[in-house]
């Protein structure tokens, strides 16, 4: 009750600043507030999925695009809220920022390597992330994201084998712009920014932005009182332009990040009764989690060393030119562009990878107690940089032939130190990899008719890679190392029919390619090293699709089917030490299908209410993996579902078996409805999004213990809007209906055993690790512009 007494107070001290502050400025110049708003056509949208700004529906590519105003309508900071406005995207979270998944159609990297590439490539401003783990930060001043679904290494690489998110920022305009935005709730989640952007002279524009954010989280750990799995963030980016004459620009872009994740901890969720901690009788169920009220929302944990998670700084820049030539040259209409790009990022990370506050190296091992008065945990860093060059030549859009054309060239170095220890399980390493990418590239249409076109594209690819990895495990340090190369060939073909100029419909056939891959982790040995490295990743794509605009461009709606195989596809296998401690080893799946149905749809029914709506499904499953692995207390045997020895473990055919986190239907649904207030200088606006999906299984072991069971969430927001947009207050409540999930959920990490050791068949404890939105809050936000 205090809580919601303290909010909205402080909610109607600033809305009552923000109206009186919009308000005297404009009221006398305003028109009429109840004026009827004539405008009732959805705003024409524009990608550059295809390397080339081209309208929305005109584009062969399935492509949901996520405007400035709808990311700000949804509050949208990071990737990870993007999963709730593309039913297609999904993101998995591991044990600390490094090992982050990001999925398309079901298809994502789950690997903790530093020599396995992403299955979905992250691009901002024409240039991908060297290492998908530096995506996931504060996402500031975006002008709009496509969320490109499908293999699209023809124009974007090898690391968009399943998909591409393609961010674009804001530009610097023509004239001097200002905008601010300050965001709270009550579970102290607080956020403020401001940009400006303008002319420094005739011929230079500049644009600045930085933002600030903190969330403190949605778990305590009793044991300092501190709250955790949350983040804080300070994002910095400019843009210097040069227009030095009417057909040449040259754009300067500098960014920083700093981030801090408290993430991935996972409270208990059971505990099966007369266990001990590791099977030590000093350490039964009522010492160790003294304090902790165990139960399926558990939102407490007891934890002695960092809770996990990582600290990150990114440095980077890009810079961009681009010659349009003139109309008395030969290339009329034609862009030459350049972009040239450096990025250098580090993250500390850190893991209390026993999860509790008890000492229990006291008294474990049971047979030999190592005496040691601590617990188990673990420290490391990742370091990535990477360098880009592209050439570009663009060819006129109003022509009978057009195409994009270019050549790439990539270098990335990463590095992963990890200790662990401190005695039992102690592991020590130092991997290095590096990648060198070289590439051709070729995109075009040619219309056959006025209404019947051929699409296609071609890329050629040299890709370099090269590992060392020093085991610090052993005495002495046992060292490794090797160099490989490869070509590849990736295309695309179809054919695109306008019926009407707002009617399209297409049909494409693509191919994918993800490079060969090391896998530098804990297990690395000298057998590991005779297998490296696992072999390149490919995959066919077949895909249809209706693209229409409708009611005079009142309504959007835009259909796709698709079938997609993947052959050789690259993912880590995960098994648990007694301490709780995970391994991962890298394996190679013989196929993997993902096929299904996407829609996106707009409508404006009126000129003040608008809905939108989205639905996706997918049917990922794994064709052969006959080696995959099992999951704890899984019946032993060679049939069905169950597990048998296999290389000095245990494994069980995965054929058939369901994709993890891949819901087989998810959709999105949401509105706005914008009102005049007669007499008055603004109007008002309500807004609700309500996403649901059915259930999944967070292992692709098919646990039965990981099922997440079906679930909706529900959003609301009411505000005010400035009738000449100089502010706007809103007012939400997120997860109104307070309806609990989880971003994951786990049988291994309780560490319970009966006295002596041993395991209890039929009885594992859980835990799981609440989403952002996992319990329902409310805030306010304030948007000023000039």
């Amino acid at each position: 009750m205090r809580r919601l007494q303290r909010f909205l107070m402080t909610s109607a001290a600033i809305t009552a600043v923000g109206a009186a502050g919009g308000g005297v400025a404009g009221a006398a110049e305003d028109p009429p507030a109840d004026q009827p708003n004539d405008s009732t056509q959805l705003e024409q949208i524009t990608v550059t999925a295809t390397k080339r700004l081209e309208r929305l529906q005109d584009v062969p590519v399935a492509v949901t695009a996520l405007t400035s105003d709808t990311l700000e309508r949804n509050n949208v900071r990071e990737i990870a809220d993007l999963v709730k406005l593309s039913p297609s995207l999904q993101v998995t979270y591991g044990s600390q920022p490094g090992n982050f998944v990001i999925s398309m159609r079901g298809i994502g990297t789950f690997s903790s390597g530093i020599a396995v590439e992403s299955d979905v490539a992250v691009v901002i401003d024409d240039v991908p992330l060297a290492y998908q783990a530096e995506s996931f930060m504060d996402l500031i001043d975006v002008d709009r994201v496509e969320v490109l679904r499908g293999p699209q290494s023809t124009l974007f690489g090898k690391s968009a084998i399943a998909g591409v998110l393609n961010i674009t920022t804001a530009a610097p305009t023509a004239e001097f712009t200002a905008k601010a935005m300050g965001y709270y709730t009550d579970d102290n989640e607080v956020r403020a920014g401001f940009s400006l952007s303008g002319p420094l002279s005739d011929t230079l524009r500049y644009r600045l932005t930085v933002e600030d954010s903190h969330y403190d989280g949605n778990v305590t750990n009793i044991h300092n009182g501190q709250k955790i799995n949350g983040s804080s963030g300070l994002t910095v980016s400019g843009k210097l332009q040069w227009l030095p004459t009417d057909n040449f620009t040259f754009t300067v872009s500098p960014r920083f990040n700093r981030n801090q994740s408290t993430c991935c901890s996972s409270p208990i969720t059971s505990v099966p009764p007369g266990l001990y901690y590791q099977g030590a009788t000093q350490l039964p169920e009522s010492v160790v989690l003294k304090g902790i009220p165990v139960g399926s929302h558990n939102q407490y944990v007891d934890m002695d060393y960092r809770n996990g998670g990582g600290d990150s700084r990114l440095y980077g820049a890009t810079a961009k030119a681009d010659y349009n030539f003139s109309d008395s040259s030969f290339m009329k209409g034609y862009t030459l562009s350049s972009i040239t790009s450096y990025d250098h990022w580090r993250m500390f990370d850190y893991q209390d990878t026993d999860g509790t506050a008890v000492p229990f190296l006291l008294y474990y091992p049971l047979t030999k107690p190592s005496g040691i008065d601590s617990g188990a945990s673990q420290h490391g860093f990742f370091h990535a940089t990477g360098t880009t060059q592209e050439l570009r030549i663009t060819s006129p859009g109003d022509t009978r032939f057009r195409y994009v054309a270019g050549l790439w060239y990539a270098k990335n170095v990463l590095n992963r130190y990890l200790a662990k220890g401190p005695v039992l399980n102690y592991v020590a390493y130092l991997g290095s990899h590096d990648n060198i990418n070289y590439a051709g590239f070729f995109n075009a249409t040619f219309d056959l008719t006025d209404k019947l076109s051929l699409v296609g594209g071609y890329r050629h690819n040299l890709e370099k890679i090269d590992y060392v990895f020093d085991n610090y495990t052993s005495v002495p340090t046992r060292h490794f190392s090797k160099s490989d190369q490869e070509w590849s060939n990736t295309g695309k073909a179809g054919l695109e029919y306008k019926w009407t100029p707002d009617i399209m419909t297409y049909a494409t056939f693509s191919t994918g390619y993800k490079g060969q891959a090391y896998d530098l982790v804990s297990t690395f040995d000298a057998k590991e090293a005779a297998q490296m490295p696992v072999p390149h990743e490919t995959a066919h794509s077949y895909e249809v699709g209706i693209k229409t605009s409708l009611f005079d461009r009142r309504m959007y709606l835009n259909f796709d089917l698709f079938d997609t195989n993947y052959h050789g596809f690259q993912t880590s296998v995960t098994s648990a030490l007694p301490d709780g401690t995970f391994l991962t080893f890298l394996q190679s799946v013989g196929q993997l299908r993902t096929r299904g149905a996407e829609l996106d749809a707009q409508a404006k029914v009126t000129a003040n209410l608008t809905f939108n709506g989205s639905y996706a499904y997918t049917q990922a499953t794994v064709v052969q993996f006959a080696d995959g692995p099992c999951y704890n207390g899984q019946p032993a045997g060679t049939g069905a579902g169950q597990c048998f020895p296999f290389d000095g473990g245990k494994a069980q055919n995965l054929a058939g078996a369901r994709l993890n986190n891949v819901p087989m239907n998810k959709f999105d649904l949401g509105g706005e409805y914008d009102h005049a207030l007669w007499g008055l200088p603004f109007g008002g606006f309500l807004t609700f999004d309500y996403r649901w999906q059915s259930a999944v299984n967070f292992t692709l072991s098919q646990d039965p213990r990981t099922i997440q069971g079906a679930y909706g969430i529900a959003n609301f927001s009411a505000g005010i809007n400035d009738n000449k947009d100089h502010y706007k207050v809103s007012l939400f409540v997120n997860n109104a209906f307070d309806k609990h999930y989880a971003a994951g959920i786990s049988d291994t990490t309780s560490g319970f055993a009966p006295a002596g050791g041993g395991t209890v068949v039929g009885a594992y404890g859980s835990s799981w690790t609440p989403a952002r939105d996992s319990f329902m809050y409310y805030g306010i936000r304030v948007d000023l512009k000039y």
